[in-house]
């Protein structure tokens, strides 16, 4: 190993640089959640991508042929064609998302514990809070954003204030699910029949836990007090977050019901991760970056669940 790879456990630079892509990874990969559950494209180059959205179609649309009553010589009327109903949002790329960290060659030999290890997670670990808090924004904004190629919106948000002002945790965790219900509702009413993710905070889910949706009189299988587990809600599978804040335009935020329509991902550098020796420093600067982009989609994909009225 030559002089500047001061960080130990491997043979070669090569060997070292993929240690820490592999470290800074699996901490990306187990803090984000939002990424996998929107939409994504991935570009070799340029600025931006385009997504296209189809428009609502329904029965009116389908037309009849038929004989005139009393003409023998007609075969059947002309095909009328019926006009194709699209649209198409363009997402550009943001600037590029970075965490760096050096590590000091003197202090690492003084320290008694693993150095490289902790500023691995670091680093994955701040890329993935970002990109979760850059959709949640989007989500935010896709509940109250107008649709495309003639879509219909969704209720934007569904309020209930018993989700806060409830007596007890059950009473707050009842209040949710009947919310979720309806926001589930509002989308299916639009023909929204993806898959639905509901995302809640950490307090959120625990009124979940001890609410009537892990009852056995009324539910199987979904967790229990015992495992403080909860896998879905109104048909929703469930993922818990630190980040709902960021979806700021909605006042007294408490939950976001979507599918993967509701939001897309412009991914123009995948996760990357490099370390290089700086003899400046007697260190190595150890760094991540992701550069994407993100917008809203389709609206009527998103709702959001309020504890207070929107001004």
């Amino acid at each position: 190993m030559s002089a500047g790879l001061i960080l130990t456990g491997s043979t070669s630079g090569g060997d070292l640089s993929q240690e820490i892509f592999m470290e800074v990874k699996e901490a990306f990969d187990r803090v984000n959640i939002f990424l996998p559950l929107v939409e994504s494209k991935t570009i070799e180059n340029g600025s931006s991508a385009q997504f296209v959205i189809s428009g609502k179609d329904n029965d009116t649309l389908a037309l009849t042929q038929g004989r005139d009553v009393g003409n023998d010589t007609q075969v059947g009327t002309d095909i009328s064609v019926n006009p194709v109903n699209m649209d198409e949002r363009i997402i550009a790329i943001d600037n590029l998302i970075y965490d760096a960290r050096r590590i000091d060659g003197k202090e690492e030999k003084i320290a008694h514990y693993d150095v490289r290890g902790p500023i691995t997670k670091m680093i994955g670990t701040v890329l993935a809070q970002k990109i979760d808090k850059t959709i949640v924004a989007q989500l935010g904004l896709a509940c109250e954003a107008a649709g495309l190629a003639g879509n219909p919106d969704a209720a934007a948000v569904v309020v209930d204030t018993d989700i806060v002002g409830g007596a007890t945790a059950k009473a707050k965790g009842d209040a949710f699910v009947a919310a979720a219900f309806e926001a589930v509702a509002q989308m299916r009413t639009n023909d929204v029949y993806g898959d639905p993710v509901i995302a809640v905070g950490q307090l959120m889910y625990s009124y979940l836990a001890q609410s009537d949706l892990i009852n056995k009189d009324y539910t199987n299988g979904n967790g229990g007090l015992d495992s403080g587990v909860v896998e879905k809600v109104a048909g929703a599978n469930l993922v818990t977050t630190n980040h709902l804040a960021s979806a700021s335009n909605i006042e007294g935020i408490a939950g976001l019901v979507f599918t993967s329509e509701a939001v897309g991902v412009v991914n123009l550098i995948g996760l990357q991760t490099e370390s290089n020796y700086d003899f400046n420093k007697f260190a190595t600067l150890i760094s991540g970056r992701y550069a994407l982009g993100c917008g809203v989609l389709r609206p009527e994909c998103a709702v959001a669940i309020a504890a207070e009225a929107q001004a």
